[in-house]
């Protein structure tokens, strides 16, 4: 009995192993099609000069990352939807740049999925507009707020 039962503890320690290799190269998957891309205008030494210089633009987030202050007009996991954004902001003679962002807030992740199925359907400026707005503001009130 004991060979037996050595041999069943060896078989369940190899198909935990098995099991385990198999939901964590799951896991690295999903964790590789959840890039984040943030749709850049500008960078700025100061606040202030950030500020300033973007007042006409209503949408926008100013974050600070190494002592600058970048401003950024729209996230996005859809390339394709950041250049729908990035068309709002061309015709007014603006540059912009995708720099990819690391994002751990699982409740923005989730609401920006269903942000990026609206935005890809989305046809006129006015809706583009709308909901890249709900999406800043979603990622300040979820990712940035130290309470959450």
């Amino acid at each position: 009995m004991s060979k037996k039962f050595l041999i069943s503890i060896l078989i369940s320690m190899l198909l935990g192993i098995f099991s385990a290799k198999i939901v964590y190269s799951k896991t690295l998957e999903n964790n590789q099609n959840d890039n984040v891309y943030f749709l850049q205008l500008a960078t700025y030494l100061d606040y202030d000069s950030a500020i300033k210089d973007t007042k006409s633009i209503e949408n926008k987030l100013v974050l600070k990352e190494n002592d600058k202050y970048d401003v950024f007009v729209g996230i996005s996991k859809d390339k394709n939807n950041l250049e729908k954004i990035g068309k709002l902001y061309s015709k007014l003679g603006y540059s912009l740049y995708i720099k990819p962002k690391d994002v751990t807030k699982e409740e923005f992740l989730i609401n920006l999925d269903q942000f990026d199925k609206l935005l890809k359907s989305a046809d006129s400026e006015e809706e583009i507009n709308t909901i890249n707005s709900v999406i800043l503001s979603s990622y300040e009130e979820l990712a940035l707020n130290p309470r959450n």
